[in-house]
């Protein structure tokens, strides 16, 4: 079981979305314990589906939900019923990890 699960909604960010994905794999890469990324497309309709796809395919600890758009609240409540973390971050999908964050948090 991972130590966080990092639960991230997404919709229609398809231009910032590589750039949230990137930066949480690489601070997650430094974590002790683990971690699980949980994105949750919210029914996009630019392409951020695919990119969450490419990067599950890509790294084992990001799981994707596809769900028609329920909007933000459902989308984080849904990412909670399967993240297995023992703490739970939500990250929006236009933010951002420092390569620290882990490090400064534990």
């Amino acid at each position: 079981m991972p130590k966080f699960s990092i639960i991230i909604p997404i919709y229609n960010i398809a231009p910032r979305l590589r750039e949230c994905l990137g930066s949480v794999c690489a601070a997650a890469g430094k974590v002790k314990g683990g971690v699980e990324v949980v994105c949750v497309d919210d029914g996009s309709t630019d392409g951020s589906d695919k990119i969450c796809d490419e990067y599950a395919e890509k790294d084992e600890r990001i799981k994707v939900i596809h769900q028609e758009n329920q909007y933000v609240g459902v989308a984080r409540n849904n990412g909670m019923d399967i993240a297995c973390g023992d703490y739970i971050i939500f990250l929006d999908s236009d933010d951002f990890f420092d390569p620290d964050f882990f490090k400064k948090i534990t």
